[in-house]
């Protein structure tokens, strides 16, 4: 038997297909325009200096320096966080600088200056809204005192690292919320999904296996999704989502969700 829809399901569907839905989701993911935000002189010259000199450890250092690093590298995170790690794996090193020194180094720093990317934009500004909805957002040792709601703050590997020490959670990657209300706690991830197709429509199956993930004492998870996935569509997400009884709803809801947790 089809299990029934997910109440907070329909009310997305209808909030979603009422005007102004787009104008009161914007308060949330806030669209900025991204501007260019170039290097600082000293920054550049230097940039410029190692890359005349061939000095590539240097040249990656100082580009890892900078917010945005000029090529998609999946290895580039790692050395963000293990600075050690670029003389301790010089073929890797070898592989970036390689490609750094085809671009040309006006490409080069033309590259570093470009804005960020609008989805990793979408991740801040959903903990922006959160701060500015009445629930304090609060440091661990705080939010650990705290007696009435509160939100902890932090990245999201900072978020899922505290579910994983205190709430034994079995997560593997970050989250955007984790939020607490009378001893129990609200796990929760927040995607703004622009357009069908692609990754796009793993949408569905994230949030479900995030939601059936779920092993912690006291704790809740809930997804919270947005954009053109509460459209009627016969195919895709929309099918899926109505034929579950899963807490996947718009974030426009939770303040109401949170009030009946």
């Amino acid at each position: 038997m089809m299990p029934l829809m997910n109440k907070w399901t329909k009310k997305s569907i209808r909030i979603a297909n009422k005007p102004g839905y787009l104008d009161t989701l914007s308060a949330i993911y806030v669209m900025n325009v991204n501007v260019e935000r170039p290097l600082t002189p000293e920054l550049e010259k230097q940039i410029r200096t190692a890359y005349r000199k061939k000095d590539t450890p240097a040249l990656i250092h100082l580009l890892l320096d900078n917010s945005v690093f000029p090529v998609k590298d999946s290895y580039v995170g790692f050395l963000r966080i293990k600075r050690a790690a670029i003389d301790e794996n010089p073929n890797t090193i070898r592989r970036i600088g390689e490609r750094l020194y085809t671009m040309g180094v006006d490409a080069l720093v033309r590259e570093a200056s470009r804005p960020k990317e609008t989805n990793r934009q979408l991740g801040h500004s959903f903990k922006s809204w959160m701060r500015q909805i009445g629930y304090p957002v609060l440091p661990e040792s705080e939010f650990d005192k705290h007696k009435g709601i509160a939100v902890l703050m932090g990245s999201d590997a900072a978020l899922a690292k505290y579910a994983r020490g205190k709430l034994g959670s079995t997560l593997k990657k970050g989250i955007d919320l984790l939020l607490k209300k009378n001893g129990r706690y609200l796990i929760g991830e927040a995607k703004f999904l622009t357009t069908p197709g692609g990754e796009q429509n793993g949408g569905f199956e994230d949030a479900s296996s995030f939601i059936h993930g779920a092993h912690e004492k006291k704790t809740k998870r809930i997804a919270l999704l947005d954009g053109y996935v509460w459209l009627e569509s016969k195919s895709g997400i929309y099918s899926k989502i109505i034929k579950n009884d899963l807490d996947i709803f718009s974030a426009l809801l939770l303040p109401e969700y949170i009030d009946q947790f």
